[in-house]
């Protein structure tokens, strides 16, 4: 009972985590039973010196072991988006339209690219899609965490690229002796979203060294937007303050309209709007867009399933000695992890002309039209240019993903004979992704099948006016008939146009590296000895997206994309010295060069300084230069469509005759386009870019009282400036660009001619280095321990305050995002974020209470169906509970539930799908799972 009670004291002190990083490893150890005869010299996240004093000049925050089991969370990067630092629009697996599966983390909310993850200080190949610009988080387990290290303050001078925002990283459990399984199952308040998982770990050790082995399995199920109330129906908003349910002008009863000229008769049904036969499957009618419209919310994920496979191994082994070598240890890590998992999207929304800018007249000679088509008052059938059909027999648009993401680690470390430390190790990381997409259509197919019909000699229905013209195997295709009657359209109609069709992606990633690091004291001064480390490094990054011939020739729903390929080389070299001025006063500074292949060279710098006037206070600051290299995505990216919201204003009343739309390719009578919303874009990379660059300050102070035990306060002040920063200047801003200033308007191309003149083509929206970003905010944290009669209680709290964020996105446009969502402008920022949590600990019990908080924001409405106006997104609060019970050394149970209360998500009318921002709060409602584990 004594160990056992040794070691719940070790959790409730390690529960603490916090901002200042004070002896937490050896806590973190003592929770695993693991004990040190002396202070060692260690290094921290934020220095390659080795030290015995863990709080330096930079800002760290810890999260334990168990502070994250705490979290009921089954992957780091859900993990990493609960901290206040977290921001702006990194994804999740509640992301269902264009995920890749990932999940990625943005501190700062500067973007998940310009923050550098680590394992055991060593860089991470990067997951996705192919090409990609970060980490996929999902690839590493939670189960082989020992703690996670986030530095929030530049670091390109001690880790080169990527690290402006700040540094992740993620220090893996390589001491851990003896055999562990956990086991966990959880299911929401709604009896959806089940979630089942285990891991084994197995650790041995020896006199010689230590090896740790793990695996398991994680799966989640889906839950569809149709099964909670805030996002069954697209809700519109209006600046009275009222809703109304929305919908696509794309709806499984058909939205047509005829040929250009039918509005010069005013006796013709089509003269002024397009007809359908709505809902009731009646007589051709106006449609209505408020009544008639698609509710395509109900079938979409809300979170998408997904499988997890993983398996690790971390080795260490002492060598022994040889002439100027000493103490030399081997040690390795190897790690496979396996994601698969869907995306589910309404049936497509078959548009030919207006949404996929190719043109697929329904003739007046397609049997089909004859007998149900609309007419003219003359009983004419019409040629249908502009029609619009969900394929709801399709059953959706699937995408099937796989991730498979391997890493290798191996290398040597000990001692020369004067006292300094070194290490030489080899990293090489490789991650491939797949994807088959059913559920699209081949355009050609369905020009053919909508074309001219005939019926042969057999009486059967064929393509083609008459024999001669006959389209050989082609189906005609019924889009007037009514899904789930005899009148839908057929499994033959639809094998035509899409069952041989499905569209595949393939893509890749690939790391190597190598690093040779020395460390030691380099003299000694009156203050103390100069500490040193000098490091030399290689590195080559390679990546592919590859799209299959349907892709890159455009001809299906599918979209359009081409090829990505390539990659770079840099070599780099550092120096960091940590020099005491003072018995109180060091002094850190640190350089890095790197040599791009691609680009040329680049140096960087950090001073920071620490300054520790008593034993209960501690100041610090640093100053330093970041930059970030373009990655493989922004350099090489082919060309490739894709589908955001934004608001044509060319479209508005009050804009007819701007001389800017005109430019862009708008007749000077103006145009409808009739509530279309997702407007096709261009997107591609750029082999001129430049890096950015970064200039980042950070300065504050720990302070340590004894007026409770355990009592800290950390206070830090962040600020970074970002130069020539690599962005997309965006759709909408491309387009408010044009109307509002002349700018960008050839990158408009739009339809010239025809019943689709004005309408969007698509939008070009290369990468290119833009204006700059200037950010700055505050972190806070305290945190106590204080013991009862009634057990002892652990109090932590945690805030991010954001003063400024400002995106300079052109001369003539800067966007201010504090306190702001803005879908079009990197997501979500809102001025407080906090954590607060109590822990208590009463015998064999260890319970938590964490409460969540973010402050509400401002989001702009500017749909086409109302003014663009201002409103207020309310502040979200959810709490966390957990109980574990330790029944002896050897086993233990957990029982808890996040969000307890079952807090719904703030409406965000703004946000893609959902009607809200799923990139930001916690969707799924309450939560409910049991943890169970057994170490032997």
């Amino acid at each position: 009972m004594y160990q056992k009670n040794k070691i719940l004291k070790a959790i409730q002190f390690t529960l603490l985590g916090g901002a200042a990083i004070t002896a937490v490893p050896f806590t973190v150890q003592a929770a695993e039973n693991e004990t040190q005869a002396e202070v060692e010299r260690i290094e921290v996240t934020g220095s390659r010196i080795r030290r015995s004093q863990m709080e330096g000049a930079n800002p760290v925050q810890l999260l334990g072991k168990l502070e994250i089991e705490k979290m009921g969370l089954s992957s780091v990067g859900e993990v990493l988006q609960t901290l206040t630092a977290s921001a702006g629009a990194a994804s999740n697996t509640q992301n269902n339209n264009g995920s890749d599966g990932a999940t990625r983390f943005s501190l700062r909310g500067i973007g998940e690219q310009r923050t550098l993850i680590l394992i055991n200080g060593r860089r991470v190949v990067a997951g996705g899609a192919g090409a990609d610009t970060s980490v996929d988080l999902n690839a590493i387990p939670v189960s082989m965490v020992k703690r996670i290290e986030v530095l929030k303050d530049g670091a390109s001078a001690v880790y080169g690229s990527d690290a402006i925002a700040g540094v992740v990283n993620i220090i893996t459990r390589n001491d851990f002796d003896g055999f562990e399984i956990n086991t966990t199952a959880g299911v929401t308040g709604e009896g959806d979203g089940e979630q089942i998982g285990f891991d084994v770990t197995y650790g041995s050790t020896s006199d010689k060294g230590n090896t740790v082995v793990n695996f398991g399995y994680h799966e989640q199920k889906s839950i569809f937007m149709g099964d909670r109330g805030f996002s069954e129906y697209e809700l519109r908003a209006y600046p009275d303050g009222h809703t109304e349910q929305g919908g696509s002008s794309a709806s499984p009863w058909a939205n047509v309209d005829g040929a250009p000229g039918s509005a010069n008769d005013p006796d013709d049904p089509l003269a002024d709007a397009n007809v359908t036969r709505g809902p009731e499957f009646g007589d051709w009618r106006t449609r209505d867009g408020g009544t008639d419209s698609y509710n395509y919310n109900p079938v979409n994920y809300l979170q998408t399933p997904r499988d997890r496979f993983y398996i690790a191994a971390l080795t260490n082994q002492e060598l022994g000695s040889a002439g100027i070598f000493e103490d030399v240890r081997a040690f390795g890590e190897a790690s496979y992890s396996q994601t698969s998992g869907d995306v589910l999207i309404a049936p497509e929304p078959l548009a030919p002309l207006i949404f996929f800018g190719t043109a697929a007249p329904y003739s007046p000679d397609n049997y089909y039209n004859q007998t149900q088509g609309p007419k003219d008052a003359q009983g004419n059938s019409y040629e249908l240019n502009d029609w619009r059909r969900r394929m709801l027999e399709s059953g959706g648009r699937q995408d099937s993903q796989e991730s498979r993401t391997s890493r290798i680690v191996v290398g040597l470390e000990g001692q020369f004979t004067n006292g300094w430390d070194w290490e030489l190790s080899y990293n090489y990381g490789e991650n491939s992704y797949n994807q088959v997409s059913v559920g699209n259509y081949h355009l050609d197919r369905v020009a053919e099948a909508v074309g001219p019909t005939h019926f042969d000699s057999d009486n059967v229905l064929r393509c083609g006016a008459t024999a001669a013209d006959l389209i050989d195997g082609c189906v005609p295709l019924n889009i007037f008939g009514e899904p789930g009657t005899e009148n839908e359209i057929s499994d033959e109609m639809m094998q035509y146009i899409s069952g041989n069709y499905p569209t595949m992606r393939d893509g890749g990633n690939k790391q190597t590296s190598w690093q040779f690091i020395v460390s030691g004291d380099l003299f000694e001064m009156p203050a103390g000895a100069v500490g040193f480390a000098f490091g030399l490094e290689t590195r080559k990054e390679t990546g592919f997206y590859q799209p299959d011939s349907l892709l890159m020739n455009g001809i299906t729903t599918a979209g359009d994309s081409q090829p990505t390929k390539g990659g770079y080389s840099v070599d780099e070299s550092f120096v960091e010295l940590i020099i005491p001025v003072l018995d109180t006063v060091e002094i850190d500074f640190a350089a890095r060069f790197s040599d791009y292949s691609n680009f040329g060279s680049n140096t960087t710098g950090k001073l920071g300084v620490r300054w520790r006037p008593s034993d209960s206070l501690l100041v610090r600051a640093t100053a330093s230069q970041a930059f970030r290299a373009p990655n493989l995505d922004e350099l090489f990216r082919g060309a490739a469509i894709d589908f955001p919201e934004v608001h044509d204003r060319c479209a508005d009343d009050n804009e007819i005759g701007n001389v800017n739309c005109i430019a862009s390719g708008v007749p000077a009578t103006g145009y409808n386009d009739d509530g279309v919303e997702q407007i096709p874009t261009q997107e591609a990379g750029n082999a001129d870019l430049e890096p950015e660059e970064a200039d980042i300050l950070t300065a504050g102070i720990v302070y340590n009282t004894d007026l409770l035990d355990n009592m800290s306060f950390t206070l830090d002040y962040w600020s970074i400036e970002l130069e020539n920063a690599i962005s997309q200047v965006g759709a909408q801003n491309r387009l408010d660009g044009c109307v509002d200033h002349g700018m960008f308007c050839d990158d408009m191309v739009r339809f010239s001619e025809g019943a689709a003149t004005g309408q969007f083509i698509h939008i070009k929206d290369p990468f290119l280095n833009i204006g700059g970003i200037n950010t700055s905010g505050i972190d806070f944290n305290a945190k106590f321990t204080a013991e009862s009669s009634f057990g002892e209680f652990a109090f932590n709290f945690n805030t991010t305050y954001l003063l400024e964020y400002d995106k300079i996105v052109h001369d003539k446009l800067t966007v201010a995002h504090e306190g702001r969502f803005d879908v079009h402008n990197d997501g979500h920022f809102a001025k407080w974020k906090s954590n607060f949590s109590v822990d208590w600990t009463l015998n064999d019990f260890v319970s938590n209470v964490t409460v969540n908080y973010i402050s509400g924001v401002e989001e702009t409405e500017k749909g086409w169906w109302t003014e663009p106006f201002q409103r207020d997104v309310e502040a979200n609060t959810t709490v966390n509970m957990q109980t574990a019970y330790y029944m002896n050394d050897n086993v233990n149970m957990s029982l808890g539930i996040n969000n307890v209360f079952d807090e719904k998500p703030p409406y965000v009318f703004s946000a893609f799908g959902a009607n809200t921002d799923v990139n930001t709060y916690q969707v799924i409602g309450r939560y409910m799972y049991l943890k169970l584990g057994v170490k032997f």
